[in-house]
């Protein structure tokens, strides 16, 4: 009984397909969109109904001459249905809108033109409608259904065939011409960061130059940052004074991680205050924040000072384990209530150098 309501059902959207694409719509504005809406809704309804009308159809064993194991009547069933309800669909839709420049095998276009999606769906339809009812079945020639059924399952794997290569194919493509724009897009940047580093003068501020002289800079931006950095008279006095800025200190954090300075001694105390700074503003922003996550202590320069400390001042005289600790500690906030649970990931790294510098 079911399978009778889901075949006219089919039917309906099969039919409505047909007219929709029976003549060249207008494809501007408003007309466009009503098009397109017409073809997903018969296209899924198609599909759907055609769906439901072969789980119908294998239940009531209508698809027993298929296989004698129910497993492969089931999936030689959904396969055919699957491949047919695609080329139905893409068919309809490809029949009127194609681009030249497409990557999609010729062939499916072809196909669509000349209404693939009528005359490969209907023997299919036969074929189902034929299994309905085993009575018909045993009056009827096996050609008779056996025969449409096999056409529209080869014709459609052919089909979806052609549909996965050219989605692989402008995949492909598409992957090519964005690695493309982003390689064009880091040297357009790379270049404009070189013509601001040249841009700069000894009497220029020197906190411009910092980040660029960071280790992980490209190498040719790092050693123009670094002449231009020497080319300032006092250019460690300079940076010293930054370091004793509370409002700049973490712009030297990029500058020490990965250069020697002439004097380490003199930096020791006042990189050892930052740290105390930078725990304090992180207490602070911890208990005010409305907008806590695992990363939002990444960029404040924790794993470059750390870095920086094992690198040059561990042996100037100076403890830093302490405040090591209350950077911990301030990382370790109690925040807002909805933000309980949430873990920096960045503490981790201080996590590692307390347990690695443990007295």
């Amino acid at each position: 009984m079911f399978g009778y309501i889901f075949f006219f059902l089919t039917a309906c959207f099969y039919i409505g397909l047909a007219m929709v694409t029976a003549s060249k719509p207008n494809l501007s504005g408003e007309n466009a969109m009503g098009h397109g809406l017409a073809l997903f809704f018969l296209g899924a309804g198609f599909a759907l109904m055609s769906l439901a009308l072969v789980i119908s159809i294998s239940v009531g064993g209508g698809f027993n001459w298929i296989s004698q194991d129910s497993g492969t009547r089931l999936l030689v069933g959904l396969l055919t249905w699957l491949v047919v309800a695609l080329t139905t669909f893409c068919c309809a839709v490809f029949k009127w809108e194609w681009y030249n420049d497409t990557l999609y095998p010729e062939f499916l276009h072809w196909l669509a033109v000349r209404n693939g999606q009528l005359w490969l769906s209907l023997p299919w339809l036969i074929a189902c409608a034929l299994s309905l009812n085993t009575t018909w079945q045993s009056t009827a020639s096996p050609y008779a259904f056996k025969l449409p059924f096999w056409f529209a399952l080869c014709v459609g794997v052919v089909y979806s065939g052609g549909l996965l290569i050219g989605y692989l194919r402008e995949s492909a493509k598409s992957a090519q011409t964005y690695a493309a724009e982003e390689s064009a897009q880091r040297d357009q940047w790379h270049q404009q960061t070189l013509d601001e580093i040249a841009r700069q003068q000894p009497t220029d501020p020197i906190i411009n130059l910092l980040s660029h002289a960071n280790r992980f800079r490209d190498d040719d931006v790092r050693e123009a940052a670094l002449e231009k950095i020497k080319a300032h008279p006092n250019w460690e006095a300079e940076i010293l004074a930054l370091l004793k800025d509370g409002r700049s200190y973490r712009e030297v954090y990029d500058f020490l991680d990965g250069n020697r300075v002439e004097h380490p001694d003199q930096f020791a105390e006042p990189l050892n205050q930052s740290v105390l700074w930078l725990a304090d503003n992180i207490k602070e922003e911890i208990k005010d924040s409305n907008n806590l996550q695992h990363w939002s202590f990444d960029m404040y320069g924790i794993d470059k000072v750390l870095r920086v400390i094992d690198d040059q001042f561990m042996n100037q005289g100076v403890d830093f384990y302490p405040s090591i600790v209350r950077l911990k500690q301030a990382l370790d906030t109690t925040p807002p209530e909805r933000f309980k649970g949430v873990r920096f990931s960045i503490a981790g790294e201080v996590d590692r150098w307390l347990k690695s510098h443990r007295k």
